[in-house]
């Protein structure tokens, strides 16, 4: 080898290592202007947040440590905003002011779900608007049948929703107490249909504590909008923006109230606890626990206790044991009774505190390894009662091997809901040879392991939504749900269309499916059998296998 090559050797061997260039992706940016609904005026200082909530193309941002936080932006004089230097993907955005109805972009009535705001690397949007309904008060008073205000009495508004169970269920949307003059004023109201109650004792305040000169007079029960003790009896208001509403007057009768006696005892010892807690819950009201504060004595020596002042109706009567003196920990102990009460008091409830047992299982992935799948370790399986009870059942985190251990079950009827990791489905649940995946009844210890199978392998659905002349339709929620096993609530998918009406659904469970989009309606609707009947045969039929993708146009159904 000559010098000069020997020399250009030894200096090509010592030139620095070039590490490959990473593209920089061009950040984006969202602008636009606030305003007040009907007349366009500006809206200053009002705040407006943003959060990224999926990736370019619908991609859900990498699993890596929380979100980046985004700053909220206060709108200036003209009502202008604007937000820099954001990653390219899909954007939820608020707009807020005190005095307004808070607002999501492309809501399509107040309180609906808002549009994704889908932006490219690069882009700068500046279409954004928010119109801002003003938000409305209701005003009203409550008085005895005497015509003497009531002080201290809570009033709730709110709208009924049906949970996942099909059973139609009160949500709060607000509460205020009425004085001396028996007034109360409930203000910044989201403007649109409600319900609303007086009742004696919030559950959200804890039972009302009177001052040294307040007389609590007994027998007053909750009572729904224009007068009645029956929740599907009540009438709605329709609240309009800006507006006042005056006119919700409620006027409390009192009705006959009764007593409840028992005995409380351990079922493996036979002795009374010495620190139990009993409570008295309505079991059929949409309307939660509200209204019921009776007045609860124990006796600890033998086990005897008396609840006063129940009205009448159909309650569970529970008893929850605590160990320690002051509360917790919570022993697992615990009794429930149903009880009716018409027209007379109730004698010899007998209340048994039993323990509950454990059920032992594992969880595995179709196909592969769980140390594989993100975040596995935050995995949880919980049994959701079908009916009330006063605790539900604890789990510990699942072990690296996927098995777990559910303390404290009690004979009865669940749901088996687990927290699964992102990009995965529940493949099938069976306890020993059995199906459970859509019900688990118990009627007492089992010996079997409840063995859950989790998949990667589902479908995706890419749809456009369309009105009837074929226009995409922003800020519509798609709604998927399977043909069969629709207690499954698992199954079920949702997504908004975006600006473009375009929306998609991952990680779907193979099987046939039928897809619905409505214009407008209430919250949760489509879990009422009732209401989802009626629509059945409007529904968008979808096939969905393994790895499949689909793509779906869906026409908007009216509410009506």
């Amino acid at each position: 080898m000559t010098f000069m090559a020997a020399l250009m050797f030894v200096l090509q061997s010592a030139a620095p290592f070039q590490q490959p260039q990473q593209t920089q992706i061009a950040k984006a940016s969202i602008e636009g202007f606030v305003v007040r609904a009907g007349t366009n005026e500006p809206v200053a200082r009002a705040r407006v947040t943003v959060l990224r909530t999926a990736g370019p193309g619908g991609a859900p941002p990498p699993p890596v440590g929380p979100p980046p936080i985004i700053a909220p932006v206060t709108t200036d004089s003209q009502g202008h905003f604007v937000f820099k230097d954001l990653d390219p993907g899909s954007y939820s955005l608020t707009a807020q002011r005190n005095g307004f109805a808070r607002q999501a972009y492309g809501e399509r009535s107040p309180g609906r779900p808002g549009v994704p705001l889908n932006i490219l690397a690069g882009q700068a949007f500046k279409d954004v608007v928010f119109r801002l309904v003003p938000a409305g008060t209701v005003i009203g008073r409550v008085t005895d049948a005497t015509g003497e205000p009531i002080a201290g009495i809570s009033i709730t508004i709110g709208r009924f929703t049906y949970d996942p169970t099909g059973k139609r269920s009160f949500q709060p949307v607000n509460f205020a107490p009425t004085d001396d003059r028996g007034e109360y004023r409930m203000y910044w109201i989201t403007p649109g249909r409600y319900y609303v109650n007086a009742s004696p004792a919030s559950a959200f305040i804890g039972v009302r504590l009177p001052n040294s000169n307040q007389l609590i007079e007994p027998g007053h029960v909750l009572t729904w909008y224009p007068g009645t003790t029956d929740d599907s009896s009540a009438l709605p208001i329709e609240l309009q923006p800006g507006a006042e509403l005056r006119t919700v007057d409620f006027t409390l009768s009192q009705q006959p109230l009764f007593r409840i006696r028992g005995r409380l005892f351990d079922a493996r010892t036979g002795l009374a606890p010495r620190n139990a807690n009993l409570s008295v819950n309505p079991r059929n009201s949409a309307g939660g626990f509200g209204g019921i504060a009776p007045f609860v004595n124990y006796n600890a020596a033998n086990g005897t206790f008396e609840i006063r002042d129940v009205p009448p109706g159909s309650y569970w009567v529970r008893a929850i044991n605590f160990p320690n003196p002051g509360g917790g920990p919570y022993s697992g102990d615990v009794a429930q009774v149903p009880l009716e009460i018409s027209n007379a008091d109730v004698e010899n409830v007998v209340l048994a505190l039993t323990t509950g047992f454990q059920i032992r299982g594992r969880i595995e992935l179709d196909g592969g390894s769980l140390s594989t799948l993100p975040n596995i370790d935050r995995t949880r399986v919980f049994l959701t009662p079908l009916e009330p009870m006063p605790f539900g059942s604890p789990q510990d985190p699942i072990k690296a091997d996927g098995s777990f251990t559910i303390e404290n079950v009690r004979p009865g009827e669940y749901r088996i809901n687990v927290t699964i990791p992102q990009n995965t489905f529940i493949q099938s649940v069976r306890l020993g040879q059995a199906d459970v995946s859509s019900r688990l009844t118990l009627l007492g210890p089992v010996s079997e392991s409840l063995e859950i199978v989790l998949s990667t392998k589902g479908g995706r659905i890419d749809g456009f939504i369309v009105d009837k002349d074929q226009k995409p339709m922003q800020g519509i929620q798609a709604v998927l749900i399977p043909d069969r096993q629709r207690e499954r609530r698992d199954l079920y998918k949702f997504a908004t269309s975006d600006q473009n009406g375009h929306f998609t659904m991952a990680t779907i469970s193979p099987g046939n499916y039928k897809l619905f989009a409505w214009e407008d309606i209430e919250p949760g609707e489509y879990n009422d059998p009732d209401f989802l009947r009626k629509y059945d045969a409007l529904g968008t039929p979808v096939q969905i296998s393994e790895s499949s993708k689909s793509t779906v146009e869906i026409k908007v159904l009216a509410r009506n």
